[in-house]
Order: C-alpha cells, then structure tokens, then sequence
C-alpha cells in the first residue's frame, strides 16, 4: 500500500526558500526580547547588533538544525507511548477556548470548569485521539485571584484525562504553572524522561521572539520538554503578500526558535510548525481558514520534512461562527492538506470563529472529518487476499457478497470508515442531521458522572503542587 503523499514544491523550489530562509537569518536576523538568551546565543556563535537583533550564520543554523533530535517519543500517563515520528498522524483534541458554544445556542458564553471536563470525558470516549490541548484562556465561574485561574483549570484537565498533553502558555508564569502539574501527575517528576508534556510557543511576526515566549522557551528546554513552534505571519500584514514571501518568513521564525531551543538544552525534542494566516487589507481581519491556509499548510510541512524534522500542524480551523457548508469546507480542505503533507501530529478539534470558540458537538464533527481524510490519505491496500479472486470466482455473475467468506473476513479490518456523526440513511424517517447526531453523543458521554482518570496518589500530589504554586505566586518567587 502506498501512503498519498502531497508535494507542492519541486527540489529547487525547496532550496530557493531554503536558501532565502538562511539569507534572512543572516542580514536581517530576529529581535530577541531576552537579555540572557541573546547573551547565550551570542556565546554560542550568534551575531549580535546593537539592537538586540540575533542574526545567524548560516553554517550556524545548520550545525544547531542538526543537534534537534530527528525521532523520539512522547508518552501518556496511561502507559502508552507515542513514536514520533508517528506511524500514522496523532490527533489532538481541545478541551478550552475563550468561548463556547452551546448546542441550540445563538452566541457563545464565556467558559466553565465544568467544559474542561466535559472535553476531557469525551477526549477519553475517543481511542483514535491520542493528544489533548489546552490553551490558556480564564474560566469563568472559579471565585479566586486571576493568577490561580489557570492553575486550577490545569489541575482540573490534568485529572480529568491522562493523554498526552499539548500546551500552549501565555507566558512564563502559566509555563511554570504547567511544568509543577505535570511534574507532579508523572510518577518519576522528569518530564524530560516521562514526556507527558509538550509546549508550544510562537514567535512574533515579523521576525521577533517576544518577552514571554523566551521565558516559555527556556523553561520548556530546561526541563526538556518536547517543544513546538508555531510562527504565526499574516501575508499582507505582518508578512509578505505573497505565499512563497510568507513561507520564507514563517520558515526563518521557526528555525530561528528551533536553534535557539538547542542551542538552550542540546537535543531537546523539537516540533516544526506554523500557522500561516492571510491579512485582509480591506477590512485588517486575519483568517487562519483561508483558500491559501491550506495551500501554505502543505507548503511548511514540506520544508519540515526537508529538513528532516518532526512536524506538527495547526489545522482545522474555520472562520464560520457556526456549523455551515462554509465550516465543513475549510475545516476539510486544512485538514486533508495537514493529513496529505505528512503531519505527526494535527490539532484543533471543536474549533469555530477563528479559533475563539469551542463547541462540544464539534469536537466529534471534527474528528469524523479527520478520520475520513486519513483514510483517503492511507491509499489502497493490493495484495493477493484483496484483490478478491476466489471471492469473485465463489458468487459469480448475479450473486452476492452480503454472506461470503470475504466479507466476513475485511468488513471491520480498516477497508471502510464508518463515522460516527454522519447521516448515511438518506432522507429516511429516522435520519438525523450532523449535529444533532453529533449532540447525541456528546450527551450520552458527559450524562456519566465526570470522575478523575488518574490514582489517588497523583491527585495528591498535583493538589499539593497546586497549593505549592499558590504559595509561590503569592511571595513572587
């Protein structure tokens, strides 16, 4: 079986953006809004202006590229493990948003802490999601200080799920908040040994590394955790106009953060990445779900595997502020440029309105959409047993296949997806629309009472991390 593999770019094209790529790095270099980082990037062979601006030989990106490690694993807390790169792409699921959008519900409300657990019960329903995401954004309904507000709300998803955990912190206090959890729900307290975490962060486009994200990259490294990086350039904005401009932008900030993770913790797992948006210059929007979103998706990718490094994709994203044909179309266009240009990882499940609002019902629609481009992206098995000969030999002309040997043997061996919030009775009296098939199901899991997935021992331990962050925060240490 071949895999479906997708290229956009011929062999020079990869070493034009490459070679511009490096050009950049070169003259015009990244502002690096961190005196410590720019003095150890400087000591490490960086050029350094009187800016601040870090400009990087290109001999220097190469040799530090090359210190990323090219496979290694992340793990649950579940006692599974997952080899990156992945056999087949992993997906990861969200379980917060800024907003969400009830089922029935005309506008979005501002988020509960019982969302987070109601994703995570249904995160844990799905075997074919490894991974969960939580970005940092406030809940609404917890009576404490701001600055515990995401503490608690990672205390509840660290005990409400055990999967792999995707974090994107908003800065380097949510970063530690995150490092005291997790390093409490692990059994041995090493995150660089039981990879339970990983942490992405974005640059600032054009060509900056803000405050916050160098503290979230050098806590991140320290600890050794797994770390992705997603430029976030907007062409016509805070990038080139044109595609090709954009991806040469987008590819300089993450090489850029990539050598600077290494160049922090040599060998530290490295995650390439992007979400390369377009900029309406009638109207100052950004889009993450634009015709050129996908188009530059596959683009990106294709320089990460030229590169020879693992690759995560931000995808499923959709500008629709509901569940229209217009949700639907951009969702599966990202998603099968995500799936086809070889992603390890693809996340954004529940995603509406730009990625400011999750709904529970799509978290379902979303993965069904995943799982049906994955399968197309899987090709066609040919062998000897499925090329079916003696099964078409045994029913012959005007028979059937509905009782033979060979449907028996293939009917749930992975030939055909069944879905599970598709309507596939026409227009039949029992027949029910996507989302409402969708709302079924979301209903049926969160009506079980919402208990933690993990030991006894581990909720105590991260209630007493909890309590000792607190404290921290509190003493400003």
């Amino acid at each position: 079986m071949q895999p479906i593999q997708l290229t956009v770019f011929s062999e020079d094209e990869k070493n034009a953006i490459h070679n511009a790529t490096l050009q950049v790095l070169e003259t015009v270099g990244v502002k690096v809004f961190d005196a410590d980082l720019v003095e150890l990037m400087r000591q490490k062979g960086a050029r350094v202006d009187a800016g601040e601006r870090v400009k990087l030989p290109a001999s220097l990106v190469m040799e530090w590229l090359s210190a990323a490690p090219k496979s290694f694993t992340l793990a649950d807390r579940r006692g599974k493990t997952l080899p990156i790169p992945a056999p087949e792409t992993y997906i990861c699921s969200r379980v917060l948003l800024p907003k969400v959008l009830d089922y029935g519900a005309d506008r979005p409300r501002d988020p509960r802490m019982s969302d987070i657990v109601k994703a995570c019960q249904i995160a844990n329903s799905l075997d074919d999601v490894d991974v969960v995401l939580r970005t940092d954004a406030p809940v609404s309904d917890v009576d404490v200080p701001p600055e515990f507000n995401g503490l608690l709300s990672i205390q509840m998803a660290m005990t409400h799920t055990a999967k792999h955990f995707f974090c994107l912190p908003i800065n380097g206090e949510a970063t530690r908040d995150w490092i005291a959890v997790a390093e409490a729900a692990s059994e041995s307290g090493d995150l660089s040994k039981e990879r339970i975490l990983t942490v992405g962060l974005s640059s600032t486009a054009p060509l900056q590394l803000d405050r916050e994200s160098c503290k979230v990259l050098r806590l991140g490294a320290q600890k050794g955790l797994p770390i992705f990086v997603l430029p976030m350039p907007a062409g016509g904005g805070t990038a080139p106009v044109t595609i090709a401009g954009e991806l040469v932008l987008l590819n300089a900030e993450a090489l850029m953060t990539i050598v600077a993770t290494q160049m922090v913790n040599p060998g530290c797992p490295s995650l390439y990445g992007g979400i390369p948006c377009t900029f309406d210059l009638r109207t100052g929007i950004i889009s993450m779900s634009s015709p050129e979103f996908p188009l530059m998706t596959s683009g990106y990718l294709e320089m990460g595997r030229f590169y020879g490094l693992p690759l995560v994709s931000a995808s499923k994203y959709t500008d629709s502020l509901t569940f229209d044909e217009q949700c639907g179309a951009e969702k599966m266009m990202s998603i099968f440029s995500s799936l086809a240009s070889g992603a390890d990882v693809i996340y954004a499940n529940g995603d509406l309105d730009n990625a400011l609002v999750l709904s529970m019902e799509q978290l379902l629609i979303d993965l069904d959409l995943v799982l049906a481009a994955r399968r197309f992206v899987q090709g066609i098995n040919v062998d000897k047993d499925r090329l079916a000969i003696d099964a078409i030999a045994r029913v012959g002309p005007g028979g059937h296949y509905l009782e033979d040997p060979h449907t028996m043997q293939f009917m749930r061996s992975g030939e055909r997806f069944v879905p599970k919030t598709y309507n596939r009775l026409g227009h039949r009296s029992s027949a029910k629309a996507q989302l409402e098939k969708a709302h079924e199901i979301v209903a049926k899991i969160t009506a079980k009472p919402a208990e933690p997935v993990i030991s006894a021992a581990a909720i105590a331990r991260i209630e007493a991390a909890v309590e000792a962050r607190k404290r921290a925060i509190i003493s400003g240490n």
